[in-house]
């Protein structure tokens, strides 16, 4: 068989640190799929709670890496130059597959397709609640608009548009996705909800400061994309309101 012929579809990536118990699940969870034609990759950040002791025990059953990185972004910098798959697909540690048959269904809408963006389910007090996909559409260009634990993004992509960059420490995968979108690449959405994610990622912190630094941090990718003069204009007059609201909802949650 050629390398080209037993290349795998799909290189499923997991950037880990310090999170043991929840690299187990998502390492299950890959485990489990009945889809075969996928490399599970992770790379951890030089974890010292036993992470390194269990990659080792686990044999071929994962590509690993465990190392010194300069934060999530490079992680998965480092991820992606190890793919050999035809798409790549974040999934961090404590995140799963909704179920063992979700690669094998995502796996239909594949072929031919820059970006297949499904919707992710966030595990949040005993509660899913849906975090949907809106694709490369107006949303993006003022929200996350696509679940990074749902988007399968074809090789050629990050051929075309570069890495994530590690200067961002959030939201990395918001400015990947809107320069995705500027550099001309199409997203398809598919309804399904693909994957779980618990709301304890950096993400997904809901206290005052992270929320402000993740805003803030929203904020700056959004300027850097404007490249219109209405755009800056729009972005200059929705961004002192959307904060004050944000603040005021926190506030009284």
């Amino acid at each position: 068989m050629s390398d080209e012929a037993a290349r795998p579809l799909v290189s499923v990536i997991t950037a880990s640190f310090n999170a043991l118990d929840g690299l187990r699940e998502t390492v299950e969870s890959v485990a489990a799929q009945s889809f075969r034609s996928v490399e599970h990759i992770v790379v951890d950040g030089g974890s010292n709670d036993g992470t390194r002791e269990y990659l080792e025990s686990l044999g071929d059953r994962v590509r690993w890496i465990s190392e010194p990185d300069k934060g999530i972004a490079d992680a998965l910098n480092k991820g992606v130059a190890m793919a050999r798959g035809d798409y790549i697909f974040v999934l961090q540690a404590e995140d799963r597959f909704a179920s063992t048959g979700s690669l094998a269904r995502a796996a239909e809408f594949l072929e031919g397709i820059d970006v297949v963006s499904f919707d992710v389910a966030v595990e949040r007090g005993g509660r899913l609640l849906p975090y949907r996909s809106h694709g490369f559409g107006e949303k993006l260009e003022w929200f996350a608009a696509v679940p990074h634990q749902g988007a399968f993004v074809a090789r050629q992509v990050f051929e075309r548009v570069g890495n994530f960059d590690a200067t961002i420490k959030i939201g990395m995968d918001y400015d990947f996705f809107l320069r995705a979108k500027r550099a001309g690449v199409k997203c398809r959405i598919v309804p399904e909800t693909l994957t779980y994610m618990p709301a304890t990622g950096i993400s997904a912190r809901l206290d005052w400061p992270g929320l402000s630094v993740r805003l803030a941090e929203n904020r700056r990718i959004q300027a850097r994309h404007a490249h219109t003069l209405p755009r800056k204009l729009a972005q200059a007059l929705f961004w002192p309101p959307y904060r004050v609201y944000k603040r005021l909802r926190h506030a009284g949650a």
